[in-house]
């Protein structure tokens, strides 16, 4: 059996992630701001490396897998959601590379399938990977207005996919994957105290798996699709983005793929 760390594994997708590991045998090592087997703020820098510390402290001999889950919402400032939807992702990935490369791990990183809409802001998605500088990004953000707040949050979820993307080649010359998961509307506590006006905006195009019924995604579904990618059944797949939305992502780009 195998040794995963995860982030923000105390609730939502991350929870269903963490004991869907735990009930296959292995060993979950679960990192989050409330609840989990070390707690700390990974959207601050010392938080990361209090977290980096303990997982090469607790696991010398690596790890199979880290699962980068821990992220924020499009309601909290910019400069929070940059922080942990983007650079805590990267730090906390390529912080424990060397564990990986020990056991010849993985890498699975949690996007959002919103990262494909129109209205993405593409200069700030720029700003963060081509620039990668946490500092000058939160000083950015200091100028945005919090009704913008969606807008970074997608930006964060498509700059980590498109890092993901650039780096998997060289990940894989070490003999490790990387991937992504983006997952639809899921039923999280992040959603679960929408409005029913904002709920019925989210599902204004009906999830194609759900059709005819008001419903999100189940957590365990995206539960699974990590789980499959961070398994040995996926060693051929490295650098993509899985979409797992119920169809949405196909039903609004079917020439796109």
């Amino acid at each position: 059996m195998g040794v995963y760390v995860i982030t923000g594994g105390t609730t939502g997708i991350g929870a269903a992630t963490r004991l869907t590991l735990l009930n296959q045998g292995h060993e979950v090592f679960n990192i989050d701001y409330r609840g989990g087997d070390f707690c700390a703020d990974l959207s601050q820098k010392e938080g990361r490396l209090q977290a980096l510390a303990q997982i090469y402290h607790r696991y010398p001999e690596g790890i199979d897998g880290i699962l980068c889950n821990a992220g924020v919402g499009p309601t909290v400032p910019p400069s929070l959601i940059f922080s942990l939807n983007f650079f805590a992702g990267v730090e906390m990935a390529e912080g424990v590379r060397a564990l990986l490369r020990k056991k010849g791990g993985c890498c699975v990183a949690t996007s959002s399938n919103s990262i494909t809409q129109e209205d993405l802001p593409m200069d700030l998605v720029d700003m963060l990977t081509d620039v990668m500088d946490e500092a000058k990004a939160t000083e950015v953000a200091k100028d945005i207005p919090q009704e913008y707040a969606p807008a970074c949050y997608r930006a964060s979820k498509h700059a980590l996919a498109r890092w993901v993307r650039r780096i998997s080649p060289s990940w894989a010359a070490d003999g490790l994957r990387i991937n992504v998961v983006a997952p639809g509307n899921t039923s999280t506590p992040m959603t679960q105290n929408m409005t029913e006006k904002q709920k019925e905006a989210a599902l204004l195009i009906p999830i194609p798996t759900r059709y005819g019924r008001n419903e999100f995604l189940d957590a365990q579904e995206i539960a699974n699709g990590i789980v499959f990618l961070s398994s040995p059944q996926a060693s051929g797949i490295n650098g993509v983005v899985l979409y797992i939305d119920g169809g949405i992502d196909a039903l609004l780009r079917s020439e796109r793929f």
